[in-house]
C-alpha cells in the first residue's frame, strides 16, 4: 500500500514527463489525425469536456464593387449574433494502466536512470496502443458507413467483403492514393476552408496537411511503382537506398503495422485492427488530417512504493482519456488486398 504523501511534487514531475512523451509530435497516425481542441478541464473518470464550434454562416460577408452603379457598400450589413452549434460532449471514459519494478540490485549498478527509462518505455507502449485504437475506431466507423450509404461516417474505398484489389505495384497510387487525395480535397479537408479558425480555444489550429498510413507490405508495393521510380536518377536512388517516401500527392507517408490484421496471425505485432467480416489478406490504408479526431488525455501522478515480495520499488500509473471522431470528412479509409 502506498504511504500518504502530502508533497507529491515528484509524482507530478513524473506524470508531466510521461505526458510530454505521449503528446509530442512523431511520425505516427496519432500525430497526423488527432487534435486536442477542447475546452474545460478534467481530473477523473466520468468528467466531461466540450468541443465547441461556431456556425460560420452566422458571420456575414459581402464582396463586390465599392463604387459605381449598383454598389451597396454605403450600407451596413445586417449583423447577427455569432451562433454556436450544439457542443459535442467528450466524456472521460477510458484509461491506460502501466506498471514496472526497479530492483535494488539493478538500481545499485547505477548505469541508467531506471525510473525515467521505465516511464519513457511505458509512454511509448501506451502510445502504440493508442495508435491501434485510433485505427480500430476509423475501421469501425468506415464499416458503419455501409459502402458510403450512411451519412456522417468516414468515406471508404472498397469494403471488407469487396476490397480494392491491388494487382500491380502501381495500383496503390492510382486506385488508392489519388482517390483519397481528391476525396479529401472535395471534402474541404486539405483546402483553405479547413483553415477557418473556429474552435474551442484561442490556440486551436486547423490543419490542411494530410497524412497517409499503410502497412509495410503496401509500402513495399509502392516503392516499386513507376510513379516513384521513373523519375530522376537521384530520386530513384534515394528510394532504393533509404526505402523512404516522404510525401505522396502532398500527403506525408507513414507505416502503421496495426493496419494489417495478418501481422497478428504471424505473431509479428501484438495489437492490430480487427476488420469485421473481412476475408484473409484484407488490410487498411488511412488518409486524413488532424481535424478528424479530438482527444483529451491526462497522465495522473504515479504511485511509487516498496514491493511486498521483492527488494524493489514498484511504479503503478494511469492515463485517463477520451477520444471521438468529430469531423468524418477529414479522413478516408481504404480496404485493400494484394492480388
Amino acid at each position: 500500500m502506498a504511504l500518504p504523501n502530502p508533497d507529491n511534487s515528484y509524482g507530478i514531475q513524473l506524470a508531466t514527463r510521461m505526458q510530454l512523451v505521449l503528446d509530442q509530435p512523431m511520425s505516427d497516425i496519432q500525430t497526423k489525425l488527432v487534435n486536442r481542441d477542447f475546452e474545460g478541464d478534467f481530473f477523473k473518470i466520468g468528467d466531461t469536456v466540450k468541443i465547441v464550434k461556431p456556425d460560420p454562416d452566422s458571420v456575414k460577408v459581402e464582396v463586390g464593387l465599392a463604387r459605381g452603379d449598383g454598389s451597396t457598400f454605403d450600407n451596413r450589413l445586417a449583423a447577427e449574433d455569432l451562433e454556436f452549434a450544439d457542443p459535442q460532449i467528450l466524456q472521460i471514459d477510458k484509461a491506460a494502466k502501466y506498471a514496472f519494478l526497479v530492483s535494488d540490485v539493478q538500481d545499485a549498478e547505477g548505469k541508467w536512470d531506471y525510473e525515467s527509462g521505465g516511464l519513457d518505455q511505458a509512454a511509448h507502449n501506451i502510445r502504440k496502443g493508442h495508435n491501434t485504437e485510433i485505427c480500430q475506431m476509423l475501421c469501425d466507423d468506415a464499416i458503419a458507413s455501409v459502402g458510403n450509404t450512411v451519412a456522417g461516417h468516414v468515406y471508404t474505398l472498397g469494403t471488407p467483403t469487396a476490397p480494392i484489389e491491388l494487382t500491380t505495384v502501381d495500383d496503390i497510387y492510382t486506385k488508392v492514393a489519388i482517390p483519397m487525395y481528391t476525396r479529401l480535397y472535395n471534402n474541404g479537408a486539405i483546402t483553405a476552408s479547413a483553415q477557418v479558425p473556429f474552435g474551442s480555444n484561442p490556440t486551436e489550429q486547423h490543419y490542411t496537411r494530410a497524412g497517409i498510413f499503410m502497412p509495410a507490405q503496401a509500402i513495399g508495393q509502392l516503392l516499386q511503382s513507376k510513379y516513384l521510380t521513373d523519375r530522376s536518377t537521384t530520386q530513384a536512388d534515394d528510394k532504393v537506398e533509404t526505402a523512404t517516401i516522404g510525401k505522396l500527392l502532398g500527403m506525408e507517408v507513414g507505416i502503421e503495422p496495426a493496419l494489417d490484421p495478418a501481422l497478428n496471425d504471424n505473431g509479428q505485432v501484438d495489437n492490430v485492427v480487427e476488420i469485421t467480416g473481412a476475408e484473409e489478406g484484407v488490410f487498411m490504408i488511412v488518409a486524413g488530417t488532424r481535424n478528424c479526431i479530438t482527444k483529451a488525455n491526462k497522465v495522473l501522478p504515479p504511485d511509487k512504493f516498496r514491493s511486498h515480495t521483492r527488494f524493489a520499488d514498484e511504479f503503478h500509473g494511469l492515463e485517463i482519456y477520451a477520444e471521438k471522431i468529430v469531423e468524418s470528412k477529414a479522413a478516408v479509409v481504404a480496404f485493400c488486398t494484394i492480388g
